[in-house]
């Protein structure tokens, strides 16, 4: 059966939550790129507060049956000024993939934030790769701008659309 899947805003208080997924989010990463464990066993992440506390920037937790199934975060850290709104950071857990979970929390975002979004990834990550075309169209996003750009010295693949009207 079909998961029952919420977004639930991550305030002040859940900002720790979002750094422990991050753990998880740079682990996932490091399959595809050379990030350093720290000596403690722990990536070594600044603290996101000023991040999350920026008036753009909303962080949510993604919950499947009420359980915990990974965070996103909306900025307007921006490549293109003309756009509105980036997919700052998107983690569905390993557990929960592949059953249309993120695809669902994804659309629960687009109805939230009406605009012309960014959404970036980075080029090598095979995962990101696989599911974000498949996000798009289940979401009823018709028309994605894809570009290989560079962002923060990084290759990466942009994706530019509009969230469709309407809602879900």
């Amino acid at each position: 059966a079909m998961s029952v899947v919420t977004l639930r805003g991550a305030d002040r208080p859940q900002w720790p939550v979002i750094e422990n997924l991050l753990q998880f989010y740079n682990y996932e990463l490091s399959a595809w790129y050379p990030i350093v464990l720290g000596e403690d066993g722990r990536y070594p992440i600044g603290f996101k507060t000023g991040y999350l506390a920026q008036p753009g920037t909303q962080a949510w937790l993604i919950l499947a049956d009420g359980e915990l199934a990974g965070f996103a975060v909306v900025d307007d850290e921006l490549v293109d000024p003309r756009r509105d709104l980036n997919l700052g950071y998107f983690f569905v857990a390993r557990r929960f993939r592949g059953r249309g979970i993120g695809a669902a929390a994804f659309g629960g975002l687009l109805a939230r934030y009406p605009g012309a979004w960014e959404l970036y990834y980075l080029a090598r990550n095979a995962a990101a790769a696989g599911f974000w075309p498949k996000a798009f169209e289940r979401a009823g996003v018709s028309e994605v701008a894809v570009s290989g750009e560079t962002v923060d010295g990084q290759a990466c693949v942009m994706n530019r659309f509009n969230s469709p009207s309407g809602g879900a």
